[in-house]
């Protein structure tokens, strides 16, 4: 399933930025699957997703885990620990198999050293996932399950510009914090009410 990418982060560098960004980069490929890095670990460097997708979750000591979001092509992680040099603060797995492009560490500090609107731009990435898992606090926090669902699935149609979403069940219920069994409830609620349809791995959403 293909969702219309975002934006490249690249793209509105200055044209000597751009070209020394991509000049620093190394592919990398990893099976579905992988863990690329986990909460106790410093990420290699910068990874831009070139094809896939991969799983940017909190783990928790009893198993459990919160899936923040599905990062897709074009988008951007391990931005934060190139600012302060900390282990990671989620984890990232490959949801299938992932091709992406890696500036390492040492890269990044001297990319944005001679350029710094990267550093910016870097910098405005970093805001909106901040802003990103603020409205995710509040959703887990304020909203009861139905509603939470339903502003979910309404953010994600948003940032995938797609009423089709490529998302489970089960990986929806992790977003949400809550049990498969009560996910599935909320959603046959909504789909007798004409809101979503339940496809195989996806869920297309009826609403304008």
């Amino acid at each position: 399933m293909n969702s219309p990418a975002p934006p490249n982060w690249i793209d509105d560098l200055p044209e000597p930025a751009r070209r020394d960004v991509e000049a620093a980069m190394v592919s990398r490929s990893f099976a579905r699957g992988t863990l690329i890095y986990t909460r106790t670990e410093l990420p290699d460097g910068l990874y831009v997703v070139r094809q896939g997708t991969a799983l940017f979750c909190l783990d928790g000591e009893n198993g459990r885990h919160l899936l923040l979001k599905i990062i897709r092509r074009n988008e951007l992680f391990g931005e934060a620990a190139m600012y302060d040099l900390l282990p990671a603060p989620v984890s990232v797995e490959a949801r299938s198999e992932l091709m992406v492009s890696l500036i390492v560490a040492a890269d990044v500090h001297r990319l944005t050293s001679r350029h710094p609107e990267i550093e910016r731009a870097l910098a405005k990435v970093s805001a909106a996932n901040v802003r990103n898992l603020l409205t995710i606090m509040e959703e887990l926090s304020l909203m009861p399950l139905r509603e939470r669902t339903e502003a979910r699935l309404r953010r994600m149609v948003r940032e995938e510009g797609s009423l089709l979403l490529d998302v489970t069940q089960a990986e929806l219920a992790s977003m949400l914090g809550a049990s498969r069994q009560a996910v599935n409830i909320v959603l046959s609620q909504l789909q007798a009410e004409g809101l979503i349809s339940r496809q195989v791995r996806a869920i297309k959403c009826n609403w304008h």
